[in-house]
């Protein structure tokens, strides 16, 4: 069957540029395509964005999002000119060119600024993979992405390095995890970057990770009586140590946590940390090791034997920490 459109219709029409249908149909969300096609239809007058969101009852901040998808495109212009040009914006990949003659001794450090909205617009029309890019994150992320989106994406690819299929795998994770902000998207970027995680199998390798350590801190925050819905990047590092790299049990991380209450007065995970190494060092990864170290360490004391033998956190502890509070835990 094919379809037409009603040539009735057609002796009221407005002009529609063609690389509206060849590309961006594609492209483009339909939240997008409905703003483009209400400015389209009042060619010759300036509308604003509340005239917009009026007429499609959209949210102000949903017909900017929207906006700067086709300026960043090149499709619509703003009327207002810039006060300042921006700095330049230099992609990874060009910044690390090495250049054809040896470089000078002294050669000037580069400094990388957040790219602005007309670099964007070259890096989305000179390549189909940042524009694909850009439109696959829009799925994922369930909303048109605006400048901070599209800054913050071109940053992992073109700053840090990230390959798309990885940011996708990120960005799908931290909506899941319920940390979709930019800035949490691209410090955990950046942290992956840093990590080298820079392929499919490594991003399900960390992931993998990530989800243990979300099981982990919601057994944690339950047994301790804290209301801390969700781990900080630092408490993170912390946790997948423990865990994934030391092989810790959770009874005895908690024990390390019921040491840190008897002796201060916040909650540290650098003071947890502490206790956890030491016992790492000396073998222990059950709660059970531990306390039978401490059953062997009381009876040498009480045998008038050396007091520091197998067990020797106490004296640790009396040595590192002053007299503090209490560290009072939240009741259940």
């Amino acid at each position: 069957m094919h379809y037409k459109v009603n040539s009735d219709l057609l002796k009221d029409s407005f002009a529609v540029p063609a690389i509206i249908a060849d590309k961006h149909l594609r492209l483009a969300g339909g939240e997008q395509i409905k703003v483009l096609l209400l400015i389209l239809r009042n060619s010759g007058k300036s509308l604003s964005v509340g005239e917009i969101a009026k007429a499609l009852k959209y949210t102000e901040s949903d017909v900017e999002d929207c906006l700067q998808y086709w300026i960043l495109t090149g499709v619509i212009t703003e009327t207002e000119s810039e006060s300042e040009a921006p700095k330049k914006y230099i992609p990874k990949a060009e910044a690390e060119k090495k250049p054809s003659a040896p470089p000078a001794p002294a050669a000037p450090v580069i400094e990388y600024s957040r790219p602005g909205q007309e670099e964007i617009a070259v890096r989305v029309s000179e390549s189909k993979e940042i524009a694909d890019l850009f439109s696959e994150l829009q799925v994922i992320m369930g909303k048109t992405i605006g400048y901070d989106g599209q800054c913050t994406f071109l940053l992992l690819h073109d700053r840090f390095g990230l390959p798309p299929e990885v940011i996708y795998m990120l960005a799908d994770y931290c909506v899941k995890a319920g940390k979709p902000g930019y800035s949490y998207i691209e410090a955990v970027g950046k942290s992956w970057a840093e990590a080298e995680i820079d392929t499919i199998d490594k991003a399900a390798e960390k992931i993998a990770s990530l989800d243990e350590t979300d099981k982990f801190w919601k057994r944690f925050i339950l047994a301790a009586g804290l209301n801390n819905p969700k781990p900080t990047q630092k408490q993170i590092a912390y946790i997948e140590k423990w865990v994934s790299k030391q092989g810790m049990s959770f009874d005895l991380i908690f024990t390390a946590y019921e040491e840190m209450a008897e002796h201060t007065g916040k909650l540290s995970f650098a003071y947890m940390d502490k206790i956890i190494d030491t016992w790492y060092a000396a073998g222990y990864k059950t709660k059970q090791a531990v306390e039978e170290a401490k059953k062997i360490k009381k009876e040498v004391k009480t045998a008038g034997g050396d007091s520091t033998a197998s067990y020797n956190l106490g004296s640790y502890a009396a040595d590192n920490i002053t007299n503090k509070p209490k560290y009072k835990r939240k009741k259940k």
